[in-house]
């Protein structure tokens, strides 16, 4: 590592980890207030709590790193601009890309971490934080919240339903199931008062039900079969699925998002799985777009108050959120093209900076 990379990466190390340490400050002093309350109610021991504290970290982990690389760029940018530093190091003949090397490199790491704990670590801890208060829960007096209401899952030759499902017995009850042929002509119906799906064997089995045979032409119940408890093996389709599909698509990562796409892909209902998915992958890389935009954006004002860069700057990225969430509403609506609603926010932040870069050069 040659001596202008290591002083500039140390610089930046100073503020990001400053940045990084009280931005998770603010989201653990937010994380007590809500749950630690409940925690103390149920003697929680405190290694319990301090994992739970650390998964919730992970699953903030996309929003604290760019908001974190964002801001270390600009205060390094305002402390070489102070002490003129840049001035320094342009009119001794070393150019703006030698400059900024170091803190692409930075920025394409973190970049990789980000996109690795998208598929990793961040559906782990997820699960961990959501099975953990759902046990807490399991002592309190209202067991209300451990039951999804209303459980469906229509794929292409199968609709469900399910009323009510404990999660924490893995119960469900309530449950309908309509099967339908390649004409689209339901043929078989299944209704039962209560069951359960067997993650080993992948097959439901449905207690004090009845199963429907209908007529293949007049569509009317052919054969009627009561049954005190039966295996359906191939009715292998996993409640957990659609506890995911029930999920709000903003708390789901990129494994399960792959997962509910599989699902949609059969009946092309819903578009915004996908755009979720490409969203989170997109935005996986602004660690590095930061680095791409920032420097760049602030040179342009060089030789002025720095605060006009930092503006400038500030408009920049809120005209890219604005344009991100416009663009995401047209898509999933359908107005257009939902890849076309993903890749123009992430192009707009990709080519802003080219006019200020060949200035550069």
């Amino acid at each position: 590592m040659k001596c202008l990379d290591r002083y500039i990466f140390f610089k930046f190390a100073n503020k990001f980890i400053l940045f990084f340490i009280v931005l998770n400050a603010f989201l653990f002093c937010s994380a007590t207030y809500t749950h630690l309350e409940n925690f103390l109610k149920h003697h929680i021991p405190f290694r319990d709590m301090f994992d739970h504290y650390v998964a919730q970290g992970i699953i903030y982990l996309p929003l604290i790193l760019p908001l974190t690389f964002v801001m270390a760029l600009i205060f390094v940018f305002i402390a070489m601009q102070r002490n003129n530093e840049i001035i320094a190091l342009l009119s001794s003949g070393i150019s703006f890309f030698k400059v900024m090397r170091m803190l692409w490199f930075l920025g394409f790491i973190g970049s990789a971490i980000l996109l690795w704990s998208n598929f990793y670590w961040i559906p782990k801890a997820y699960e961990y934080s959501i099975h953990y208060l759902e046990n807490l829960e399991k002592n309190d007096a209202d067991g209300d919240t451990l039951f999804a209401k209303h459980l469906t899952l229509n794929t292409k030759n199968r609709l469900w339903y399910i009323n009510r499902y404990d999660k924490i017995g893995n119960r469900a009850f309530g449950i309908a199931v309509h099967e339908y042929d390649s004409k689209e002509k339901e043929y078989r119906r299944i209704a039962a008062q209560s069951g359960y799906f067997d993650e080993k064997t992948h097959a439901w089995t449905l207690e004090q039900g009845r199963e429907i045979l209908f007529h293949p032409k007049k569509q009317v119940p052919d054969e009627i079969h009561v049954f005190e408890r039966c295996v359906f093996s191939e009715l292998n389709d996993s409640p957990k699925l659609m506890l995911l599909l029930q999920s709000p698509v903003q708390n789901l990562s990129l494994s399960q998002l792959r997962k509910a796409i599989e699902v949609q892909k059969a009946i092309d209902q819903d578009k915004s799985y996908k755009m979720r998915f490409w969203d989170l992958i997109l935005k996986s890389t602004f660690c590095f777009l930061s680095c791409w935009i920032v420097f760049p954006v602030l040179f342009s004002t060089f030789g002025k108050n720095y605060w006009h860069g930092v503006m400038r700057l500030s408009t920049i990225l809120l005209a890219y959120g604005v344009l991100s969430y416009t663009l995401c509403a047209l898509g999933i609506s359908g107005a257009i093209h939902w890849l076309y609603a993903s890749l123009i926010p992430f192009c707009f932040l990709l080519f802003i900076p080219l006019r200020g870069i060949r200035k550069l050069c």
